[in-house]
């Protein structure tokens, strides 16, 4: 560690520490940087306080929200009959329903006469296309090479893919519809036509088949094989042929029901225990003043919170509020998941409790979302705005300390001017003392009575 070569020690002459002195002086006029400098990194623990709150604000919201998107009410698929599986959704309803498959769904296809190379070129002229009545007209250059007409027919936009295929001695451009199936009502050549004068020979070689099947005796037909409007909340995969009608069976899943449900509790509750912190702080922990959010800001957004539990969210029916589904409030803040009253609710009503979370207008989602904007806006949010202000007083506090440190500066230089000027002076009188003792000037007052 490096050192000054600098000796100083007050008092050689005086005989007083002055430099003590000074220093007890300067430590009194210390005082309000210290306390401004203790004052902002208080500051500074508050705003980070903030800023996790903001972040479990946010988590809430996005709690309510996955609850909305991906269900609260979770279901199971207990049996599956041949030739399908099943994804049951958001909507879902527990139940038994009877399917059979008559047949899958397919795409058009068509194929180009045969060709003795990639390069064999075209006489040209245009390639109408027509995909589920949609029509799209390619024109095809004179002498363009037969490879490259699949990066004319992507080019149009048409809804197909092509490419060269060989059978080992001769090339074909073979065509397929990206989609299976044609329109519902359609003629047998609904998902694909074709007009070719450019030369290529390209004709349908399979139509387009739409997937029939049958669910509780009711027949019905899709383009696609995955089927998500047969059963509300249910996605069908079709994946063969099944003649024999068999049960897909749905059960309500409590379990994971009940997990979905108290991760929004979980969430609630880390808001709740933040805010207890600033509202009841532990008297044996005392916390620096300042650093705690101000009670204010936290009564109502603990005021705030505390009311979802008692909003009306469905109007008719036994399950309407966030109570009914089984969340209480506690005396501490928290609230509880009663396994046995969202059972109750699950019983009497699934979609009522699925409706407290997913309603536009007044579910939790929506709710929330107004309400973590309200405090976590990055314009106006009352959280955020708290934090600007918070930084705001931090810098200024900064700012009076650089002030008060100049005025702490100047004094112990005054002080340090006075008392050298001092040592000075007593050192003078002490050497003129000094030389006239030495020198015998000095006057003999005790033998003056005796002349």
């Amino acid at each position: 560690m490096a050192t000054s070569s600098t000796f100083q020690a007050g008092g050689l002459a005086s005989g007083l520490d002055w430099q003590s002195i000074t220093d007890s002086l300067v430590k009194l006029r210390q005082i309000p940087i210290d306390a401004n400098n203790t004052r902002q990194a208080a500051l500074t623990v508050q705003v980070s306080a903030i800023g996790d709150l903001i972040s479990k604000v946010k988590a809430f919201s996005s709690a309510a929200s996955d609850l909305s998107t991906g269900g609260v009410v979770q279901n199971t698929v207990a049996s599956t009959p041949p030739g399908l599986t099943a994804t049951p959704g958001v909507g879902a309803s527990a139940g038994r329903y009877s399917i059979s498959v008559a047949n899958l769904a397919s795409a058009a296809k068509a194929r180009t006469g045969a060709f003795d190379s990639p390069d064999d070129k075209l006489t040209g002229g245009t390639l109408s296309l027509t995909v589920k009545g949609v029509a799209y007209n390619i024109a095809i250059a004179a002498n363009t090479a037969v490879g490259d007409v699949a990066k004319a027919i992507a080019a149009s936009g048409a809804p197909v893919s092509a490419g060269l295929i060989s059978d080992g001695s001769k090339f074909y451009l073979s065509l397929t519809n990206r989609d299976t199936g044609k329109p519902l009502g359609s003629a047998a050549n609904g998902g694909l036509q074709i007009t070719d004068n450019s030369g290529l020979g390209l004709a349908v070689t399979k139509d387009a088949v739409n997937a029939l099947y049958n669910v509780d005796g009711l027949p019905m037909e899709s383009q696609s094989n995955a089927i998500t409007n047969a059963i509300p909340g249910v996605t069908l995969n079709l994946t063969a042929p099944q003649a024999t009608a068999a049960d897909l069976v749905i059960s309500l899943d409590t379990a994971k029901t009940t997990a979905k449900a108290q991760a929004f509790a979980t969430a609630y509750n880390d808001i709740a225990n933040t805010l207890t912190s600033s509202l009841r702080p532990d008297p044996n922990n005392p916390k620096p003043i300042d650093s705690q959010l101000d009670a204010t800001t936290a009564l109502h957004l603990r005021s705030q919170m505390q009311s979802l539990f008692s909003k009306l969210v469905n109007s008719t029916g036994t399950v309407r509020t966030l109570a009914d589904v089984g969340f209480k409030l506690g005396g501490d803040g928290t609230v509880t998941l009663q396994t046995d009253q969202l059972n109750k609710a699950l019983a009497s009503d699934p979609n009522a409790v699925e409706r407290i979370f997913s309603d536009k207008t007044n579910g939790m989602a929506a709710t929330l979302s107004s309400f973590s904007s309200q405090y976590t806006n990055g314009v106006n949010g009352v959280l955020v705005a708290r934090t600007k202000s918070l930084q705001a007083t931090s810098k200024d506090l900064a700012n009076a300390n650089i002030s008060l440190q100049t005025q702490v500066d100047a004094y112990r230089n005054q002080l340090t001017r006075q008392f050298t000027h001092m040592e000075d002076l007593i050192s003078g009188y002490k050497s003129i003392s000094s030389y006239i003792t030495n020198s015998g000037l000095g006057v003999d007052l005790s033998n003056k009575n005796n002349k």
